[in-house]
């Protein structure tokens, strides 16, 4: 028993933490430009990543599985039914939330000293690098955020995962799948872990917003 509360444990953090990294890297440089610069249907496209924050992680699941099956544009990679896979579903559904948060909290600083910077001569990479330093903690606690999203779903982790024991059964694949089979002590200690990783993520969040 304890060999599959570890091995569902290791799988979620494995696969939530990567796609957490991968999604605020790529979130930050979009965040930024959608923050700063001023373009044709602007408005546009921060309605369709404000609107793709609710995206149910089952229609995220399709997509990233019609991406990865085998006629899909990544079948030749043979990733169905893998961590990546379940990296990459969960990257779909976590990044339009990083990209709609850090993009709102740019526009709000943004303006508070974009003419003494531009009076300065600062360029757009002075800038990011300002905003980097000044709001590391803000960018922290929006990736913490991401990661709870992350770490608790289920849907598309199944649909693109398979739910593979020793390889995709995260644990709240585990959870479902030991309920449906009445062994509720196994379920009840997972639900535990995941209560306690979502207490934890709420506690650094409001620390770091203190702070």
């Amino acid at each position: 028993m304890e060999v599959k509360i570890f091995e569902a444990i290791f799988i979620s953090l494995h696969v939530s933490i990567f796609a957490t990294v991968v999604s605020f890297f790529i979130s930050l440089p979009i965040s930024f430009i959608l923050g700063i610069k001023n373009f044709h249907l602007k408005n546009v496209v921060l309605a369709i990543i404000n609107s793709l924050t609710a995206i149910p992680p089952v229609c995220a699941g399709l997509i990233c599985y019609l991406i990865v099956s085998r006629t899909g544009p990544l079948g030749w990679m043979g990733i169905l039914y893998t961590p990546i896979a379940m990296m990459i579903a969960q990257f779909i559904i976590i990044t339009p939330i990083m990209i709609s948060l850090v993009t709102r909290n740019v526009q709000e600083e943004y303006p508070l000293f974009e003419e003494e910077l531009r009076s300065y001569g600062a360029k757009l990479s002075d800038i990011i690098k300002l905003l980097l330093m000044n709001k590391y903690r803000i960018y922290f606690t929006i990736s913490i955020i991401a990661f709870g999203r992350a770490i608790s779903e289920y849907g598309a982790a199944v649909i693109v995962g398979g739910s593979i024991d020793h390889l995709t059964r995260n644990i709240t694949a585990t959870i479902a799948q030991e309920t449906s089979k009445g062994n509720l002590y196994l379920a009840l200690q997972l639900g535990i872990v995941l209560i306690a990783f979502s207490f934890v993520i709420s506690f650094l969040s409001q620390i770091n917003n203190k702070n």
